[in-house]
């Protein structure tokens, strides 16, 4: 398994070289395999290679195709968008590089993917709704592009407030729950002292015959 670059990493915001099978680095079912670890570790839908500081052009990505019983995360190296669709939507994303934001962004509704495996083998694919939208938001990531880029400077900042808030409430509640789970040992240690000295008592009390 592999470990997430902090957000600020210069990794985030370089290309990685194109993966050569020909030569190549690493074991790529190896790297596939780490790389599915992690994102399933971290509870992500896709992972790019540089989020994890791989000098890869490789992401993973949770997905079920046609015919499939349960989704899988599959792995994808060299990742080339063919064709993208002049229909988009919104929708919020988050990243797992980028924990605790969440952003609406526009993105072609459907792309036509073309890839390599981890055998190397050439596909070539069409995809749309979520798949769609993780696979450019991974293929922004191979760019050197996060996804903070494709939003305002006003979302963005709104978007850090509401991070801001909602770990200080997550602290505030965990700071609760260490609190109560104190005074609950403290309960018990008074309990059982209170159980020890009764004890003594009991063994110190002498009875008389008349």
């Amino acid at each position: 398994m592999y470990s997430l670059v902090e957000e600020a990493s210069q990794v985030l915001r370089e290309p990685p070289p194109v993966f050569d099978f020909d030569n190549p680095p690493e074991d790529p079912k190896e790297i596939a395999s780490k790389m599915a670890e992690t994102m399933e570790k971290f509870g992500g839908l896709g992972l790019s290679a540089n989020q994890c500081g791989l000098p890869y052009r490789m992401f993973v990505m949770r997905t079920m195709r046609e015919g499939d019983e349960e989704s899988k995360v599959e792995p994808y190296f060299n990742p080339e968008l063919v064709r993208v669709s002049q229909e988009t939507d919104m929708m919020k994303e988050g990243c797992l590089s980028f924990p605790d934001i969440y952003l609406m962004i526009k993105r072609s509704k459907t792309v036509e993917l073309k890839y390599q495996d981890a055998e190397g083998k050439e596909h070539q694919i069409m995809l749309d709704g979520l798949g769609a939208r993780c696979v450019q938001h991974e293929i922004d990531h191979l760019n050197g592009i996060i996804f903070l880029q494709r939003a305002s400077r006003l979302k963005i900042e709104r978007a850090l407030k509401a991070r801001k808030k909602e770990r200080k409430k997550r602290l505030d509640y965990e700071k609760r729950v260490q609190l109560a789970k104190y005074f609950k040992s403290l309960q018990a240690k008074n309990a059982e002292e209170s159980n020890d000295e009764g004890e003594v008592s009991g063994d110190n009390s002498v009875s008389q015959d008349t």
